[in-house]
């Protein structure tokens, strides 16, 4: 009878109805849509940073430090056997890192120089540019992303001269050939690095199949290979694009807040009004037997009604939308692309959790009831007679 009695009045409200129940859907969809967003987001940077940098885990050298370029001097070691048979197999790559100085247009420029096997096919690095196409001049193939090329004004089969120390202490040159400009969507491999082969770099720096990175392909049960070598897990390699995102998710529950005050004042303002219209039928009922208590889930249940019909109206309305941003993506306006973060330099693809839909419907079907039992529970100290004669 509860059920039936809340339907009919959330119905003879009529417009003030519709109102309550557009807002709450606009604020449902709002807040699916941008946590879908942020963990679209949280997805997209975790697959293209193993796609293209740090596959499914790595080891690092144990004095490496990637915020602490002088630890390159010192931060590498020959390729465990355990892990050179894994090279062999393409289960695994090795990088070598150094410091070095390039001169575009006569200007010097500080890069990392990273050795990369140009065989290899477990990271999405076209290293395939990286084989020996080197002329009499003797130049070294060399490959680098969009960014860095725009930064430094060269293009494909542009030469530059570069310059490096080897482990002496010894300062060599050569010049590179840029053999290719990659369109990385990760910007760490891409923001002054310069890609050459592996062999070509260690040969360099007058070490023999040493690295400072060991790219992974499958997880390792077993991550202890000694303690020159330290192992990352992928989790570890994406704190600070998580901490990013959590930072951008904080911001966004903000917004939330504030919607859900409005959703909250809107249907607070509705149950006083129907509260004031209705005194002579809330103490006819209380006249005709029904407790203060069922007379205050009267009105929280019409409240939480206004809450199931706006999800109705939100899978109705807001489906297609997230549908679209589902399949199709949010392309990151140019303005945050240009801060190089990982994982918004291409469309991201929203991502709906079912743990993330049930906490949204949670929250906003708890303030919703509130908002109702709030006003109704003065209810509770109201008499039938005065109810009869209209006074609250």
């Amino acid at each position: 009878m509860i059920f039936k009695l809340a339907f009919k009045s959330i119905f003879g409200n009529g417009w003030r109805s519709l109102i309550n129940i557009i807002i709450l859907s606009i604020v449902l969809t709002g807040m699916v849509w941008m946590q879908g967003l942020l963990d679209g987001w949280g997805r997209t940077a975790r697959r293209q940073m193993q796609d293209w940098e740090f596959g499914a885990g790595h080891f690092e050298h144990s004095g490496y430090d990637k915020y602490d370029s002088f630890t390159l001097d010192s931060s590498y070691a020959p390729v465990p056997a355990d892990i050179q048979s894994m090279v062999a197999e393409n289960k695994a790559v090795p990088i070598l890192i150094s410091n070095g100085v390039i001169y575009p247009q006569g200007r010097l420029t500080p890069i990392t120089i990273k050795g990369i096997p140009a065989s290899q096919t477990l990271l999405k690095i076209p290293t395939e540019f990286l084989k020996d196409k080197a002329d009499s001049s003797g130049e070294t193939p060399a490959i680098i992303g969009k960014a860095m090329a725009k930064s430094i004004g060269i293009m494909e089969g542009e030469t530059i001269t570069m310059r490096w120390k080897d482990v002496h202490g010894v300062y060599n040159a050569t010049d590179l050939i840029i053999t290719h400009i990659m369109d990385t969507p990760v910007p760490s491999i891409d923001i002054s690095q310069v890609w050459i082969d592996y062999d070509k770099l260690n040969a360099m720096k007058a070490l023999s199949n040493n690295a400072t990175m060991l790219i992974l392909k499958d997880k390792m049960t077993n991550t202890s290979i000694g303690n020159t070598w330290k192992y990352v897990s992928i989790d570890n390699s994406m704190e600070g694009t998580d901490a990013l995102i959590n930072a951008k998710r904080a911001g966004g529950y903000v917004m939330f807040v504030l919607l859900l005050f409005l959703a909250m004042v809107a249907i607070f303002d509705t149950q006083i009004l129907s509260i004031f219209k209705r005194r002579k039928e809330i103490g006819t009922l209380i006249a005709l037997g029904l407790t203060k208590g069922q007379i205050v889930r009267l009105f929280t249940l019409e409240g939480s009604m206004y809450m199931l019909l706006a999800v109705v109206f939100t899978g109705i309305f807001g489906m297609p939308l997230f549908l679209y941003f589902g399949l199709s993506g949010y392309k990151i306006p140019p303005s945050m692309t240009d801060l190089n973060i990982a994982g918004t330099m291409e469309p991201i693809m929203c991502y709906y959790s079912p743990s993330m839909l049930l906490s949204t419907f949670i929250i906003v079907l708890c303030v919703t009831a509130f908002a109702s039992w709030l006003p109704a529970s003065k209810i509770a100290r109201m008499r039938a007679t005065d109810a009869l004669l209209g006074k609250v």
